[in-house]
């Protein structure tokens, strides 16, 4: 079954927010899935923080999943501020 992700359209919800990082919903929903590497927070066990990389750039994502399974995408921003060099990602 496929990821069920909750994007909330309404004004200052998870859409603006990746928006206002210049960033895109299907960016986002891209390196959830290519992520490398998860971890709970550790200030709050229910939020995940996730890395993954998408056109040679990493990038963190941070969610929450519900008891449904379901995804609720909170934010994206790039790791690295320029691309990686191919060499570099072996």
């Amino acid at each position: 079954m496929p990821t069920q992700f909750l994007w909330d359209t309404r004004p200052g919800r998870n859409v603006d927010h990746v928006v206002a990082h210049g960033m895109t919903t299907d960016l986002w929903e891209t390196v959830y899935h290519r992520a490398a590497r998860t971890a709970r927070d550790k200030d709050d066990e229910t939020i995940t923080i996730a890395e993954g990389r998408h056109s040679r750039q990493w990038y963190r994502i941070i969610y929450t999943e519900q008891s449904d399974g379901t995804v609720v995408p909170l934010s994206i921003f790039p790791i690295t501020g320029f691309p990686i060099e191919r060499r570099a990602l072996r």
